[in-house]
């Protein structure tokens, strides 16, 4: 279970690896005879010649012809001051405000800036854009066509790829360009051609196609995309992809993105017109987000996903996290918030993948929140309310309101603190056929008091070391509730020694949990005290029930009061490049740590990192997570990742890729292998990338396969 990829080597690995690509020292392509030219004055520097104001000067040795910021040096030249015509040659330079140019020959207006230069190489300014050409000519101010022309990225005299091309037209008015008869030559050999290309000479976008994409995988055999781009307008585009696939046939996505100054949102739909793997049926996917803002403080919010079948995913998607997915969200929203409250009014509805996994629509679901803090006698007041009808279709349905006040004050200052807090939660069910009753009720009250003291000294090192002691008592009277259907409530996993701290072990409002219970808990740290950067943090806490808790979500037994809970955590940084953290929590009753937690990640300045992290939840996960990436030269680098079912012993999921990159080009090959959705059959993925430094990539995502999946990789 070895994944590789390739990190490439920034200037930042220079004490691993010389750098693949350093800058070029500048240097002065041509010289001025002054600074601060007069405006549209004519500036003549030869070593010697003859001066004709009204005629043709004829001028050799060194010679700088400038005006304004456009200069022509060469060996010899002619001037006629009357027409602005300059013939020039003999290792002629003509800098103009953004490429400078280098060739035999000139024959140049200086006054409307057109001319023809012959034998040419060019610069583009502050970039590695360069190229030779066989003539060029300055049509005018902002336009110059380029014949039987090169055009590389490559910051090397000699590229390992270019582009040749019979004519270049480039607009610096329109800031586009236009290229025919266009071959892409790697190492001199033709791998591609292109009969006609446009192109922007700048970062705004413009229409055309993007790098096509290649792959194979189990599922759908070999792959072939081709995206076009459309720029529509400034403010939405869209993006169309034909994608070929051996196992399946064809596959159209597409994708519709807006904004305007109140208004965002995007619509993706892609589907099989007949998907051989799936008896020639039609099937597709649609995703819909869009936010309207109404005022400064309201917004309207749509989000929707949906699928034909529910093996859509598991049959057309690349990862594990994607073909696992169990419903799809369909909501609607419309949010208001002021200055201390919110209200917000939804419809959210599900389109289930997975039976096993039955979740209730919200149809609507009304919430009303007001926090006011520091008020009536120093109080924090907060109010939240809810109505809520849950909708299914074989469960109980129906309405439960719920309204909730919470009062509290916090005493103390630097050294300690006090906080008493006062809770009263009212709710109300109105339900359709509930065997227990339809219509019913809870109210109950919750008390708790947090308190806790800080003490800190200075160590030899100069290190800061603090003591946090801190005491947590909470108590809810029982209520039986078990007539009250469980809509959106779980229990709450105690993970962290935060988690020792909560008044309710229940997520949701259908059950509020009895307890009679203490929290004792001590807190310990390493800081920098002129950075403030924690170095070492030791937690350590445990509940002690003074009563059993017989409050369940079925029909679970009740919770003795001996069973109590005990949690640690620990989290730090080794040296500035490694950071750990670890935690866990005891269980009385397994006799056992019920959860177990640890991460460990390293990344230097060298582009070596490291990543390892285990997790365990009694009776539901225990798996390991590993990856590593790592240069093993100047111009290659590996990657490895996997992830291990411990519960099941199996594999998850596993990564391996190599990359190469020098300052030309890059390539990356990445293999993946991953579970699919019935939880018995892998399948396998290739992806391969060819990048062109300036010009774009061709093949499958590998890149953002690796970002994704890969603790620490970074393209650039």
């Amino acid at each position: 279970m070895l994944c590789v990829s390739v990190v490439p080597v920034s200037a930042q690995a220079a004490e691993a690896y010389p750098p693949v690509c350093r800058v070029p020292t500048p240097k002065t392509t041509h010289q001025l005879i002054t600074e601060k030219p007069s405006l549209d004055a004519v500036y003549l520097e030869a070593d010697g010649g003859a001066l004709n104001r009204n005629g043709v000067s004829e001028l050799y040795g060194s010679v700088i012809i400038q005006q304004n910021q456009q200069a022509i040096n060469a060996e010899s030249a002619s001037y006629n001051g009357t027409t602005g015509n300059v013939n020039a040659s003999g290792g002629v330079k003509l800098s103009s405000e953004n490429t400078d140019f280098s060739s035999d020959s000139i024959n140049y207006n200086l006054k409307n800036q057109t001319g023809t230069i012959t034998n040419a190489q060019y610069q583009v300014r502050n970039s590695n854009t360069h190229g030779k050409s066989k003539s060029i000519e300055k049509k005018s101010i902002d336009e110059i066509q380029l014949n039987d022309a090169t055009y590389t990225t490559c910051s090397i005299l000699e590229p390992s790829w270019y582009m040749s091309s019979s004519s270049i037209n480039l607009n610096n008015a329109t800031q586009t360009g236009v290229a025919r008869g266009v071959t892409l030559r790697i190492s001199d050999v033709p791998v591609f051609y292109f009969p006609w290309l446009s192109f922007s000479l700048n970062d705004e976008r413009k229409s055309g196609f993007l790098s096509p994409k290649i792959g194979v995988s189990d599922q759908s055999g070999y792959e072939f995309t081709i995206p076009y781009y459309f720029n529509l307008s400034s403010n939405y585009d869209a993006t169309t992809s034909i994608s070929l696939f051996s196992e399946r046939g064809l596959k159209l996505e597409n994708e519709f993105r807006f904004k305007s100054e109140k208004s965002k949102g995007t619509l993706e739909y892609d589907f099989f017109p007949e998907d051989r793997q799936y008896d020639d049926d039609w099937r597709d996917y649609f995703k819909l987000e869009f936010e309207h803002k109404i005022s400064a403080r309201s917004k309207v919010t749509i989000k929707a996903e949906g699928v034909s079948d529910v093996d859509y995913f598991s049959d057309s998607s690349d990862s594990l996290i994607s073909s696992t997915t169990s419903a799809l969200e369909r909501e609607v929203a419309y949010l208001v918030e002021g200055k201390n409250w919110d209200f917000s009014l939804s419809a959210l509805d599900y389109q289930v993948l997975d039976t096993s996994s039955e979740s209730y629509a919200k149809l609507p679901e009304l919430k009303l929140n007001y926090t006011k803090p520091h008020t009536y006698n120093g109080l924090d007041v907060a109010v939240s309310t809810e109505a809520t009808y849950f909708d299914s279709s074989d469960q109980t349905t129906g309405l439960r309101f719920d309204i909730g006040v919470k009062a509290s004050k916090r005493f103390g200052n630097d050294a300690w603190f006090a906080k008493p807090s006062l809770e009263y939660r009212a709710t109300q069910y109105t339900l359709e056929d509930n065997d227990a009753g339809n219509d019913l009720s809870r109210y109950l009250p919750t008390a708790s008091f947090d308190s806790g003291l800080f003490f800190e000294r200075t160590l030899s090192n100069n290190l800061t070391q603090t003591l946090e002691p801190r005491l947590f008592y909470t108590y809810t009277p029982y209520e039986d509730q078990s007539a009250i259907p469980v809509f959106d409530t779980g229990f709450s996993d105690l993970m962290t020694t935060s988690d020792l701290f909560k008044t309710n072990r229940f997520t949701g409002k259908d059950r509020i949990a009895d307890t009679n219970q203490l929290t004792l808990a001590v807190t310990s740290r390493l800081q920098d005290p002129k950075t403030g950067q924690e170095k070492l943090k030791i937690s350590a806490g445990q509940i002690i029930y003074f009563d059993d808790r017989k409050v369940t979500l079925a029909d679970d037994d009740t919770i003795r009061e001996e069973e109590t809970v005990f949690a640690v955590e620990l989290s730090g940084k080794i040296n500035d490049q490694t950071n750990f953290s670890a935690n866990a929590v005891w269980d009385p009753e397994e006799d056992d740590w019920s959860s177990k937690e640890a991460r460990l990640n390293y990344k230097d300045n060298k582009n070596r990192s490291v990543y390892f992290s285990y997790q365990h939840l009694s009776d539901e996960v225990s798996e390991v997570d590993a990856s590593f990436s790592i240069p093993v030269s100047e111009k290659w680098s590996l990657l490895g990742r996997a992830d291990y079912d411990l519960f099941n012993n199996r594999s998850l999921e596993v990564l391996a890729g190599v990359e190469y990159q020098d300052c030309c080009w890059g390539s990356r090959f990445v293999a993946r292998r991953y579970l699919t959705s019935d939880n018995e059959t892998y399948d396998d993925a290739l992806f391969f990338e060819v990048e062109l430094k300036g010009l774009g990539s061709a093949g499958n995502s590998a890149t953002s396969i690796l970002q994704e999946k890969t603790y620490g990789y970074d393209k650039d």
